[in-house]
């Protein structure tokens, strides 16, 4: 009976003892699951920061690789307008191929300064991927290599401006010239213009002056015998009388003289001597010399008649 006690006992003892140790036991490991839990909540966060941070990382270097690409084609195109044979034309298609170049400049160093700032942004991210260092580090060499093409780029350009400022200065002083010496050209211009305006005027009116003198000098001589002159009804039968229509007829036979130029007249184709002088004038104006008739007072001789009727001697 107290055998049976003692043995209750001890195994009531031992299941004690038992279950304490268990409890012990998977407090621990309780303790230690939670721990493993927590620590393994942090690494799922820090994975993805980690993983967001690599994300932001390679679209940040595609963007910056696309901006890169951007600027390559516009240096293209700023090389093939710099070798364009536009650029050697006038003064305007050089102007318009400069702005284009300002242009495109202007948009490669807005495109650069953006990379750079996306360059900046990715490495301040916290990268521990050595393949992804490896790219950033090639992205900043190609923002560096692009930075410097722009500012040689800036210096070509430049030098082409300061080549047609140049040019245009040039012109600018060429044009001013050309402005004075063709106001000069037309102020001399309009001097001849009025110049010979008067001088066409002077002309013209010497013109009519000497067509009136021409006119008043011009003198109608006849010569023949009584009968040729009345067969040209210029002289009747009776005393050497005129014809009435003596003038018309006179000069329509006769040979038109200038008496300014002429002081003798001839009459020596037909009949002998001149016998005689129509109309009548003074005879201290003239003298006859055979079958010459000289003019010793012309102004006196012609004012009576500008027809000279002169009658020869013989038939």
């Amino acid at each position: 009976m107290k055998l049976f006690k003692y043995v209750s006992l001890a195994t009531t003892l031992f299941f004690v003892v038992g279950c304490n140790s268990y409890k012990a036991e998977y407090d621990k490991m309780v303790a230690e699951n939670a721990a493993l839990n927590q620590k393994l909540n942090g690494l799922s966060e820090e994975d993805k920061l980690v993983r967001g941070e690599y994300s932001n990382a390679i679209e940040t270097l595609n963007a910056i690789e696309d901006t890169l690409r951007s600027i390559a084609e516009r240096e293209k195109e700023i090389q093939k307008l710099s070798q364009s044979k536009e650029f050697s034309g006038n003064l305007s298609q050089r102007q318009n191929i400069l702005e284009k170049l300002d242009a495109l400049k202007q948009a490669n160093e807005k495109s650069n300064a953006e990379a750079k700032a996306a360059q900046s942004k990715v490495k301040g991210l916290q990268i521990q991927n050595e393949q992804l260092r490896k790219m950033i580090a090639s992205a900043e060499a190609k923002i560096v290599e692009k930075e410097q093409q722009i500012q040689e780029q800036t210096a070509v350009i430049g030098d082409m401006r300061n080549a047609l400022n140049q040019m245009e200065g040039q012109l600018l002083q060429t044009t001013g010239e050309l402005n004075t010496t063709y106001a000069e050209l037309k102020a001399e211009r309009d001097n001849l213009a009025n110049t010979n305006a008067r001088l066409q005027a002077t002309i013209t009116e010497l013109q009519g002056k000497n067509a009136f003198i021409d006119e008043q000098a011009q003198a109608y001589i006849v010569c023949g015998t009584k009968g040729q002159l009345r067969k040209a009804n210029i002289i009747q039968d009776l005393m050497y009388k005129l014809t009435n229509d003596y003038k018309k007829n006179a000069i329509a036979k006769g040979t038109k003289v200038s008496f300014f130029e002429n002081s003798e007249f001839e009459c020596g184709n037909v009949g002998g001597n001149i016998a005689d002088v129509l109309p009548r004038r003074d005879p201290s104006s003239y003298q006859i010399q055979g079958s010459k008739l000289l003019i010793k007072n012309a102004k006196l001789f012609w004012a009576s008649d500008k027809v000279v009727i002169l009658v020869k001697e013989k038939e």
